[in-house]
Protein backbone atom coordinates (compact mmCIF):
# COMPACT_ATOMS: atom_id res chain seq x y z
CA UNK A 1 0.00 0.00 0.00
CA UNK A 2 1.43 3.38 -1.04
CA UNK A 3 1.28 6.63 0.86
CA UNK A 4 0.79 10.12 -0.44
CA UNK A 5 0.76 13.57 1.07
CA UNK A 6 -2.46 15.50 0.77
CA UNK A 7 -3.43 18.79 2.32
CA UNK A 8 -5.70 18.67 4.18
CA UNK A 9 -6.54 15.13 5.33
CA UNK A 10 -9.94 13.88 4.32
CA UNK A 11 -12.63 11.25 4.28
CA UNK A 12 -14.35 10.74 0.94
CA UNK A 13 -17.51 8.99 -0.11
CA UNK A 14 -18.02 8.93 -3.87
CA UNK A 15 -21.33 8.29 -5.57
CA UNK A 16 -20.84 7.46 -9.23
CA UNK A 17 -23.44 7.43 -12.02
CA UNK A 18 -26.14 9.16 -10.00
CA UNK A 19 -29.31 9.60 -11.97
CA UNK A 20 -29.85 12.90 -10.18
CA UNK A 21 -27.37 14.83 -8.05
CA UNK A 22 -29.42 16.30 -5.20
CA UNK A 23 -28.69 20.00 -4.92
CA UNK A 24 -30.05 20.17 -1.40
CA UNK A 25 -29.32 17.77 1.42
CA UNK A 26 -31.96 19.32 3.69
CA UNK A 27 -31.75 18.77 7.44
CA UNK A 28 -28.67 16.81 8.57
CA UNK A 29 -30.27 13.39 8.43
CA UNK A 30 -27.01 11.71 9.46
CA UNK A 31 -27.17 13.21 12.95
CA UNK A 32 -27.25 10.51 15.62
CA UNK A 33 -30.29 10.29 17.88
CA UNK A 34 -29.25 7.35 20.06
CA UNK A 35 -26.90 4.37 20.16
CA UNK A 36 -28.07 1.30 22.10
CA UNK A 37 -25.56 -1.50 22.70
CA UNK A 38 -26.24 -5.10 23.70
CA UNK A 39 -24.81 -6.89 26.72
CA UNK A 40 -23.07 -10.01 25.34
CA UNK A 41 -19.29 -10.06 25.01
CA UNK A 42 -17.80 -12.74 22.73
CA UNK A 43 -14.84 -14.83 23.84
CA UNK A 44 -12.84 -13.94 20.74
CA UNK A 45 -13.99 -10.57 19.36
CA UNK A 46 -11.99 -10.78 16.14
CA UNK A 47 -14.41 -13.24 14.53
CA UNK A 48 -17.67 -11.28 15.03
CA UNK A 49 -15.92 -8.05 14.04
CA UNK A 50 -14.76 -9.56 10.76
CA UNK A 51 -18.27 -10.96 10.21
CA UNK A 52 -19.74 -7.52 10.89
CA UNK A 53 -17.53 -5.97 8.22
CA UNK A 54 -18.59 -8.60 5.67
CA UNK A 55 -22.27 -8.18 6.56
CA UNK A 56 -22.14 -4.40 6.16
CA UNK A 57 -20.39 -4.71 2.80
CA UNK A 58 -23.27 -6.91 1.64
CA UNK A 59 -25.89 -4.51 2.97
CA UNK A 60 -24.23 -1.50 1.35
CA UNK A 61 -24.88 -3.02 -2.07
CA UNK A 62 -28.61 -3.20 -1.29
CA UNK A 63 -28.76 0.30 0.18
CA UNK A 64 -27.63 1.82 -3.11
CA UNK A 65 -30.81 0.83 -4.89
CA UNK A 66 -33.58 0.40 -2.32
CA UNK A 67 -32.59 2.23 0.86
CA UNK A 68 -32.91 -1.04 2.75
CA UNK A 69 -30.78 -4.13 3.27
CA UNK A 70 -30.37 -7.25 5.39
CA UNK A 71 -27.52 -9.76 5.42
CA UNK A 72 -25.82 -12.29 7.67
CA UNK A 73 -22.32 -13.73 7.89
CA UNK A 74 -20.94 -16.61 9.93
CA UNK A 75 -22.56 -18.95 12.42
CA UNK A 76 -23.58 -18.54 16.03
CA UNK A 77 -22.38 -17.48 18.48
CA UNK A 78 -20.07 -15.33 16.31
CA UNK A 79 -22.53 -14.63 13.49
CA UNK A 80 -23.38 -11.11 12.39
CA UNK A 81 -26.97 -10.45 11.34
CA UNK A 82 -27.47 -6.92 10.07
CA UNK A 83 -30.29 -4.63 9.00
CA UNK A 84 -30.13 -1.07 7.69
CA UNK A 85 -32.97 1.12 6.44
CA UNK A 86 -33.48 4.74 5.52
CA UNK A 87 -36.75 6.45 6.32
CA UNK A 88 -39.17 6.73 3.44
CA UNK A 89 -38.67 10.40 2.52
CA UNK A 90 -34.87 10.38 2.31
CA UNK A 91 -33.22 10.98 -1.07
CA UNK A 92 -30.80 8.50 -2.58
CA UNK A 93 -27.77 10.61 -1.76
CA UNK A 94 -28.99 11.40 1.74
CA UNK A 95 -29.72 7.72 2.34
CA UNK A 96 -26.25 6.57 1.32
CA UNK A 97 -24.55 9.22 3.45
CA UNK A 98 -26.75 8.34 6.43
CA UNK A 99 -25.97 4.64 5.99
CA UNK A 100 -22.22 5.17 5.98
CA UNK A 101 -22.44 7.37 9.05
CA UNK A 102 -24.41 4.68 10.90
CA UNK A 103 -21.93 2.06 9.75
CA UNK A 104 -19.05 4.07 11.16
CA UNK A 105 -20.75 4.71 14.53
CA UNK A 106 -22.28 1.33 15.36
CA UNK A 107 -18.84 -0.32 15.95
CA UNK A 108 -18.57 1.83 19.07
CA UNK A 109 -20.56 -0.97 20.72
CA UNK A 110 -17.63 -3.40 20.31
CA UNK A 111 -16.59 -5.60 22.06
CA UNK A 112 -20.29 -6.14 22.85
CA UNK A 113 -21.73 -8.35 20.14
CA UNK A 114 -24.81 -6.41 19.07
CA UNK A 115 -26.43 -3.01 19.03
CA UNK A 116 -28.73 -0.62 17.22
CA UNK A 117 -28.37 3.00 16.17
CA UNK A 118 -31.01 5.57 15.29
CA UNK A 119 -30.08 8.53 13.11
CA UNK A 120 -32.41 11.29 11.98
CA UNK A 121 -32.69 9.68 8.56
CA UNK A 122 -31.92 5.99 9.00
CA UNK A 123 -31.61 2.99 11.30
CA UNK A 124 -29.08 0.18 11.64
CA UNK A 125 -28.90 -2.92 13.82
CA UNK A 126 -26.47 -5.82 14.16
CA UNK A 127 -26.80 -8.91 16.36
CA UNK A 128 -25.46 -12.48 16.55
CA UNK A 129 -28.95 -13.92 15.93
CA UNK A 130 -31.83 -13.36 13.51
CA UNK A 131 -33.88 -10.50 14.95
CA UNK A 132 -35.76 -9.48 11.82
CA UNK A 133 -39.25 -10.24 13.16
CA UNK A 134 -38.79 -8.45 16.48
CA UNK A 135 -40.97 -5.36 16.89
CA UNK A 136 -40.78 -4.69 20.65
CA UNK A 137 -37.87 -5.00 23.05
CA UNK A 138 -36.55 -4.00 26.47
CA UNK A 139 -34.73 -0.97 25.08
CA UNK A 140 -37.77 0.69 23.48
CA UNK A 141 -37.89 4.30 24.59
CA UNK A 142 -39.06 7.81 23.87
CA UNK A 143 -36.74 10.82 23.70
CA UNK A 144 -38.52 14.10 24.36
CA UNK A 145 -37.36 17.49 23.18
CA UNK A 146 -37.34 20.18 25.84
CA UNK A 147 -37.00 23.38 23.87
CA UNK A 148 -40.47 24.79 24.48
CA UNK A 149 -43.80 23.75 25.94
CA UNK A 150 -46.70 23.96 23.53
CA UNK A 151 -50.29 25.02 24.07
CA UNK A 152 -53.35 22.81 23.95
CA UNK A 153 -54.01 23.60 20.28
CA UNK A 154 -50.62 22.21 19.24
CA UNK A 155 -51.06 19.17 21.46
CA UNK A 156 -54.37 18.38 19.75
CA UNK A 157 -52.79 18.74 16.30
CA UNK A 158 -49.82 16.58 17.28
CA UNK A 159 -52.10 13.79 18.52
CA UNK A 160 -54.12 13.96 15.33
CA UNK A 161 -50.99 13.85 13.15
CA UNK A 162 -49.56 10.89 15.07
CA UNK A 163 -52.81 8.95 14.71
CA UNK A 164 -52.92 9.68 10.96
CA UNK A 165 -49.35 8.54 10.31
CA UNK A 166 -49.54 5.48 12.55
CA UNK A 167 -52.82 4.39 10.95
CA UNK A 168 -51.55 4.79 7.40
CA UNK A 169 -48.05 3.30 7.69
CA UNK A 170 -48.83 -0.46 8.05
CA UNK A 171 -50.63 -0.46 4.69
CA UNK A 172 -48.12 1.84 2.97
CA UNK A 173 -44.95 -0.26 3.00
CA UNK A 174 -44.44 0.65 6.65
CA UNK A 175 -44.00 4.38 6.04
CA UNK A 176 -46.26 7.41 6.43
CA UNK A 177 -46.08 11.04 7.41
CA UNK A 178 -48.59 13.70 8.36
CA UNK A 179 -48.94 17.44 8.75
CA UNK A 180 -51.81 18.95 10.73
CA UNK A 181 -52.28 22.69 11.03
CA UNK A 182 -52.59 24.13 14.51
CA UNK A 183 -55.96 25.71 15.06
CA UNK A 184 -55.97 29.46 15.57
CA UNK A 185 -52.51 30.05 14.08
CA UNK A 186 -51.49 31.33 10.68
CA UNK A 187 -48.55 29.09 9.83
CA UNK A 188 -47.96 26.55 12.61
CA UNK A 189 -48.34 22.81 12.14
CA UNK A 190 -47.51 19.52 13.81
CA UNK A 191 -45.30 17.26 11.67
CA UNK A 192 -45.05 13.48 12.09
CA UNK A 193 -43.07 10.66 10.48
CA UNK A 194 -43.75 6.97 11.19
CA UNK A 195 -41.62 4.15 9.78
CA UNK A 196 -41.42 0.38 10.37
CA UNK A 197 -38.58 -1.85 9.28
CA UNK A 198 -39.46 -3.71 6.11
CA UNK A 199 -38.88 -7.13 7.63
CA UNK A 200 -42.08 -6.76 9.68
CA UNK A 201 -45.52 -7.86 8.58
CA UNK A 202 -48.31 -5.29 8.49
CA UNK A 203 -49.71 -6.59 11.78
CA UNK A 204 -46.33 -6.45 13.55
CA UNK A 205 -45.75 -2.99 12.11
CA UNK A 206 -49.10 -1.81 13.45
CA UNK A 207 -48.36 -3.25 16.90
CA UNK A 208 -44.98 -1.54 16.99
CA UNK A 209 -46.36 1.84 15.91
CA UNK A 210 -49.24 1.70 18.38
CA UNK A 211 -46.76 1.04 21.16
CA UNK A 212 -44.48 3.82 19.88
CA UNK A 213 -47.31 6.34 19.54
CA UNK A 214 -48.43 5.75 23.12
CA UNK A 215 -44.85 6.34 24.21
CA UNK A 216 -44.22 9.43 22.11
CA UNK A 217 -47.46 11.18 23.06
CA UNK A 218 -46.17 11.12 26.61
CA UNK A 219 -43.66 13.75 25.46
CA UNK A 220 -46.41 16.36 25.08
CA UNK A 221 -46.55 19.27 25.82
CA UNK A 222 -42.92 19.43 24.70
CA UNK A 223 -42.46 20.61 21.13
CA UNK A 224 -40.71 17.47 19.89
CA UNK A 225 -40.52 13.76 20.58
CA UNK A 226 -39.05 10.60 19.09
CA UNK A 227 -40.00 6.99 19.77
CA UNK A 228 -37.10 4.57 19.28
CA UNK A 229 -38.58 1.09 19.12
CA UNK A 230 -37.13 -2.27 18.15
CA UNK A 231 -39.21 -2.43 14.98
CA UNK A 232 -40.11 1.18 14.19
CA UNK A 233 -39.41 4.89 14.56
CA UNK A 234 -41.86 7.74 15.14
CA UNK A 235 -41.13 11.45 15.40
CA UNK A 236 -43.30 14.53 15.89
CA UNK A 237 -42.18 18.16 15.93
CA UNK A 238 -43.38 21.72 15.62
CA UNK A 239 -40.56 22.20 13.07
CA UNK A 240 -40.90 20.84 9.56
CA UNK A 241 -38.20 18.14 9.46
CA UNK A 242 -39.86 16.24 6.60
CA UNK A 243 -37.96 16.05 3.33
CA UNK A 244 -39.67 17.06 0.09
CA UNK A 245 -41.51 14.14 -1.45
CA UNK A 246 -39.34 12.92 -4.37
CA UNK A 247 -40.83 13.46 -7.82
CA UNK A 248 -40.41 11.21 -10.79
CA UNK A 249 -37.05 12.77 -11.57
CA UNK A 250 -35.57 12.34 -8.13
CA UNK A 251 -36.86 8.99 -6.94
CA UNK A 252 -34.38 6.39 -5.84
CA UNK A 253 -32.65 4.90 -8.86
CA UNK A 254 -29.75 2.61 -9.49
CA UNK A 255 -26.44 4.13 -8.47
CA UNK A 256 -22.96 2.88 -7.87
CA UNK A 257 -21.42 3.83 -4.56
CA UNK A 258 -17.75 3.71 -3.69
CA UNK A 259 -16.35 4.58 -0.30
CA UNK A 260 -12.75 5.61 0.06
CA UNK A 261 -11.98 6.39 3.67
CA UNK A 262 -8.81 7.52 5.40
CA UNK A 263 -7.62 5.20 8.16
CA UNK A 264 -9.17 7.52 10.74
CA UNK A 265 -12.65 6.75 9.38
CA UNK A 266 -14.40 3.39 9.64
CA UNK A 267 -11.14 1.44 9.69
CA UNK A 268 -9.73 3.22 12.69
CA UNK A 269 -13.05 3.16 14.49
CA UNK A 270 -13.38 -0.59 14.10
CA UNK A 271 -9.70 -1.35 14.55
CA UNK A 272 -9.43 1.09 17.44
CA UNK A 273 -12.28 -0.64 19.21
CA UNK A 274 -10.69 -3.98 18.48
CA UNK A 275 -7.31 -2.84 19.82
CA UNK A 276 -9.11 -1.72 22.97
CA UNK A 277 -10.55 -5.21 23.28
CA UNK A 278 -7.11 -6.71 22.84
CA UNK A 279 -5.78 -4.49 25.61
CA UNK A 280 -8.39 -5.91 27.96
CA UNK A 281 -7.64 -9.44 26.80
CA UNK A 282 -3.94 -8.84 27.46
CA UNK A 283 -4.65 -8.85 31.15
CA UNK A 284 -6.32 -12.22 30.84
CA UNK A 285 -4.10 -14.39 28.69
CA UNK A 286 -1.01 -13.78 26.55
CA UNK A 287 -2.23 -16.36 24.09
CA UNK A 288 -5.46 -14.52 23.32
CA UNK A 289 -3.58 -11.28 22.92
CA UNK A 290 -1.22 -12.77 20.35
CA UNK A 291 -4.05 -14.37 18.44
CA UNK A 292 -6.02 -11.12 18.44
CA UNK A 293 -3.03 -9.18 17.12
CA UNK A 294 -2.85 -11.42 14.07
CA UNK A 295 -6.60 -11.06 13.56
CA UNK A 296 -6.30 -7.28 13.78
CA UNK A 297 -3.81 -7.27 10.91
CA UNK A 298 -6.14 -9.46 8.86
CA UNK A 299 -9.03 -7.13 9.60
CA UNK A 300 -7.07 -4.07 8.53
CA UNK A 301 -6.18 -5.88 5.31
CA UNK A 302 -9.84 -6.79 4.73
CA UNK A 303 -10.98 -3.22 5.23
CA UNK A 304 -8.28 -1.83 2.97
CA UNK A 305 -8.99 -4.31 0.20
CA UNK A 306 -12.67 -3.31 0.23
CA UNK A 307 -11.73 0.13 -1.14
CA UNK A 308 -10.97 1.14 -4.68
CA UNK A 309 -8.04 3.05 -6.21
CA UNK A 310 -8.90 6.73 -6.47
CA UNK A 311 -6.04 9.19 -6.15
CA UNK A 312 -6.61 12.39 -4.24
CA UNK A 313 -5.29 14.30 -7.26
CA UNK A 314 -7.97 12.66 -9.44
CA UNK A 315 -10.75 13.72 -7.09
CA UNK A 316 -9.27 17.19 -6.70
CA UNK A 317 -9.22 17.63 -10.47
CA UNK A 318 -12.75 16.26 -10.86
CA UNK A 319 -14.10 18.80 -8.37
CA UNK A 320 -11.89 21.69 -9.57
CA UNK A 321 -9.97 21.64 -6.29
CA UNK A 322 -13.21 21.33 -4.29
CA UNK A 323 -14.39 24.66 -5.63
CA UNK A 324 -17.28 26.30 -3.78
CA UNK A 325 -19.21 26.45 -7.06
CA UNK A 326 -19.31 22.63 -7.03
CA UNK A 327 -20.64 22.31 -3.49
CA UNK A 328 -23.90 20.36 -3.33
CA UNK A 329 -24.52 20.81 0.37
CA UNK A 330 -23.57 19.54 3.79
CA UNK A 331 -24.65 16.28 5.39
CA UNK A 332 -24.29 15.09 8.95
CA UNK A 333 -20.54 14.44 8.73
CA UNK A 334 -19.00 16.49 5.94
CA UNK A 335 -19.43 18.55 2.78
CA UNK A 336 -20.51 17.07 -0.56
CA UNK A 337 -19.09 18.32 -3.88
CA UNK A 338 -20.06 17.40 -7.41
CA UNK A 339 -17.42 16.56 -9.98
CA UNK A 340 -16.78 15.00 -13.35
CA UNK A 341 -14.18 12.28 -13.96
CA UNK A 342 -12.12 12.16 -17.14
CA UNK A 343 -14.37 9.44 -18.55
CA UNK A 344 -17.41 11.72 -18.16
CA UNK A 345 -18.95 10.10 -15.12
CA UNK A 346 -20.57 12.46 -12.64
CA UNK A 347 -19.61 11.95 -9.01
CA UNK A 348 -20.44 13.36 -5.62
CA UNK A 349 -17.48 13.56 -3.26
CA UNK A 350 -17.93 13.58 0.50
CA UNK A 351 -15.10 15.45 2.21
CA UNK A 352 -14.46 15.67 5.92
CA UNK A 353 -11.41 17.14 7.72
CA UNK A 354 -10.28 15.19 10.73
CA UNK A 355 -6.87 16.50 11.78
CA UNK A 356 -4.11 18.95 10.95
CA UNK A 357 -1.38 16.45 10.06
CA UNK A 358 -2.05 16.77 6.35
CA UNK A 359 -1.64 13.06 5.75
CA UNK A 360 -3.93 10.52 4.18
CA UNK A 361 -3.72 6.96 2.94
CA UNK A 362 -4.07 6.03 -0.70
CA UNK A 363 -6.13 2.83 -0.96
Amino acid sequence: MKKFIASPSFIIIILVNLQVLDASLGEPMAQMVDLICGNQTPRNPSIPIANFVATMENISVQMRTSGFGIASTGSRPDASYGLAQCYGDLSTLGCVLCYFEARSLLPQCFPVNGGMIFLEGCFMRAENYSFYQEYIGPNDRAICGNRTQKNSAFRASARQAVVQAVSAAPNSNGYARAQVAVSGTANESAYVLANCWRTLSASFCRACLENASASILGCLPWSEGRALNTGCFVRYSDTNFLNPIPGNGSSRGTITVIIVAAVSSISVLVIGAFIGVLYIWKHRTIQKKRKGSGDAKKLVKTLHHSSLNFKYSTLEKATDSFDEANKLGRGGFGTVYKGVLQDGREIAVKRHFFNNKHRATDF
